[in-house]
């Protein structure tokens, strides 16, 4: 790289020639690790021409020729890198400069980060003009730096107005010291009551947030609650103060807020109660409870509030704790049978969500096997239905034994299609568990051996539990299937009683799970007439595999679904031919085109009269020249 870098950069060349050949170079490996060697060459050829390329490709940091890491700010090339920020700050290009800046100044530490804040005084107050003051603070806003008070106070004692959304990106946390020598952050008292002066309450109270510590939060929260503000009001003061991380012992504080408030205080609660999380267990040691957090509980179950209670053992207790207030409410016989169905209700279902772009977690506490089986004999219904999701079997939990046979027994297969449905995903061999879940396998497979082949039972029954998958709960198809009785049983064994219930197939067809959808693929594409004509009759389902993303594998499979489908009637074949030819346009590099062309060759020659005039064959004879030659 470092060698096509140079040779290209020394040719003689036009500026577009040279854009083409590093647009070229930038397709390839460690290109970005270069950016010290073709960026100051690429700004003095043609600052704006060159940007795009610039932008897409710019990599801190640096190689030699020979792979090994350099600082090019301390080497040789810092003089050209130096002008290069220097021309981008005299043109204003934010961006470059930002990121040229950033580059120089290095990892955010104790030093640097003093240095940056440095810059950020000494340029706010070089500015003349409003507008400037903007562009200067745009140039050095990088992400994860924190200013400190004195600084804040420079750029508010400058322009107030200016300055407010840049502090407010770059307010620390209590917790976000850049190394040992730093000391902890501090309340920033002297801004916090010129915001308030001023009346800037969103500066002052966000400032707040991110700076109390615990004490100072647990004393101003109690003072609210002693004053005789009113319920609204009162929650609007909490929240305004509620910080952003919430100390370990919040649980402790609700408590004593409820002591002093009782009801006015339950919206502020219900707001914040997923920030009472349980202590983390690990190296043998169990999950222990918020401090506070029974006392909440207890105190909920006095006052009658289930609604406190429910969010409260959903989102903050342990899974021992859960299953004992489950038990609480199952073990006394003599309870009102619909008031312990309200409680039950009020503590199912997720307690906490992650999410980010493309993936997310949900915290959802399971019950155990015995606990399992309780609720099952007295509510059969909420086992059924809001408690499912808590009995979501993993291959690190339970595998629920007693609760299958009890479901055997009294013939409870909604329930028993659903845990069959986790039990398919499970590898026994990553279980800690693994003779317990190779017992429960067994079980499983050997009623669904036993469930009648005619009248579609089997079929249906084996269809509702693969269409109750979870998309992505099947990590290798090819690693479950030796070890999964079950999994081999629906996935391998079964397919010619697929074929007797369509609306068996029609559900795998639909199902999230990709391999459930693969095997009704590989079913509706045997050479059989009745796998034809099924195929036919789900044609509005099989026409989009042509066009949505698969793997390879899946999509020949799909493929040989969609030629049965075509090869039914003609009207069918008709339906297909756009999708077909829509599919060519596709920019999937990896889609197989070849198999394509012959699906489509296929069809029509099947049914020639779906042929476009340039699908017609062209048949060429010889010239009577060529036959007296």
């Amino acid at each position: 790289m470092d060698g096509a870098l140079r040779s290209t950069l020394a040719r003689r060349q036009s500026d577009a020639e040279l854009r083409a050949a590093m647009e070229t170079l930038s397709r390839r490996p460690c290109f970005g690790s270069y950016t010290w060697l073709w960026g100051p060459a690429l700004h003095v050829k043609d600052r704006v021409l060159f940007r795009p390329l610039i932008l897409s490709s710019f990599m801190p940091g640096g190689l030699t020729a020979k792979g090994v890491p350099v600082d090019p700010w301390k080497g040789e090339n810092a003089a050209a890198l130096t002008t290069w920020l220097e021309d981008a700050d005299r043109a204003d290009d934010v961006e470059v400069f930002r990121r040229l800046y950033g580059w120089r100044l290095g990892s955010l530490t104790w030093k640097t980060t003093r240095q940056w804040c440095a810059d950020v005084v000494q340029r706010f107050q070089a500015a003349p003009t409003r507008a400037a003051r903007f562009t200067a603070l745009a140039k050095v806003d990088l992400a994860g730096a924190f200013l400190d008070e004195a600084t804040a106070l420079a750029l508010d004692a400058v322009d107030a107005e200016a300055s407010r959304d840049f502090i407010l990106q770059h307010l620390p946390f209590r917790w976000s010291r850049q190394d040992d020598r730093e000391p902890a952050v501090a309340m920033w008292t002297t801004l916090q009551e010129r915001a308030l002066a001023r009346g800037d309450a969103e500066l002052t109270w966000t400032m707040y947030r991110r700076l109390v510590d615990a004490k100072t939060w647990r004393k101003d929260a109690l003072a609210l609650a002693r004053s005789t503000l009113s319920a609204d009001v009162l929650v609007q003061e909490l929240e305004a103060r509620h910080p952003g991380l919430g100390p370990s012992d919040s649980a402790a504080l609700f408590v004593e807020l409820v002591d002093l408030r009782g009801r006015d205080v339950v919206p502020y609660l219900l707001r914040h109660l997923r920030a009472v999380f349980p202590g983390a267990g690990g190296w043998g040691r169990k999950a222990q409870d918020t401090k506070g957090l029974k006392d909440l509980l207890q105190l909920a179950r006095i006052r009658g509030w289930d609604d406190v209670w429910g969010t409260a053992v959903r989102t903050c207790s342990t899974e021992e704790t859960f299953n004992a207030e489950v038990q609480r409410w199952l073990g006394e016989a003599d309870r009102d049978e619909a008031t312990s169905r309200r409680w039950l209700r009020r503590m199912t279902g997720a307690g906490a969500e992650w999410n980010v772009p493309g993936f997310g977690l949900t915290r959802v506490i399971p019950l155990t096997d015995e606990v399992a089986v309780a609720l099952h004999a007295r509510f059969p219904d909420l086992a059924r239905g809001p408690f499912r999701l808590h009995l979501g079997a993993s291959a690190r939990g339970t595998a629920y034994p007693r609760l299958i046979d009890r479901l055997l027994k009294t013939g409870d297969e909604t329930l028993l299609d659903f845990l069959t449905s986790r039990a398919l995903t499970v590898v026994p061999t990553y279980s800690a568990t693994a003779k317990e879940w190779e017992q429960v396998l067994d079980t499983l497979a050997a009623h669904f051996e036993s469930l009648p082949r005619e009248g579609g039972g089997f079929a249906r029954r084996a269809a509702g539990a693969l269409s109750a998958i979870p998309a992505y709960a099947v990590g290798s198809v090819d690693k479950l299937l030796p070890v999964n009785r079950l999994a081999r049983l629906f996935f391998v064994r079964s397919d010619d009683h697929y074929l007797e219930e369509p609306r068996a197939v029609r559900d795998l067809l639909e199902a999230p799970e990709i391999h459930a959808q693969a095997l009704a693929f590989r079913v509706l594409g045997r050479d059989t007439p009745r796998a034809r004509a099924l195929a036919a009759a789900n044609v509005d389902l099989l026409q989009a595999t042509l066009l949505r993303p698969l793997h390879r594998r899946t999509r020949l499979a799909a493929f040989r679904a969609v030629a049965n489908a075509a090869a039914h009637d003609e009207d069918t074949a008709r339906r297909l031919m756009p999708r077909l030819r829509d599919a060519f346009v596709l920019p999937d590099t990896r889609y197989p085109k070849d198999a394509l062309v012959e699906l489509l060759a296929k069809v029509l020659g099947r049914w020639p009269a779906l042929r476009t005039t340039s699908e017609q064959p062209r048949v060429f004879t010889v010239s009577h020249e060529a036959v007296r030659a």
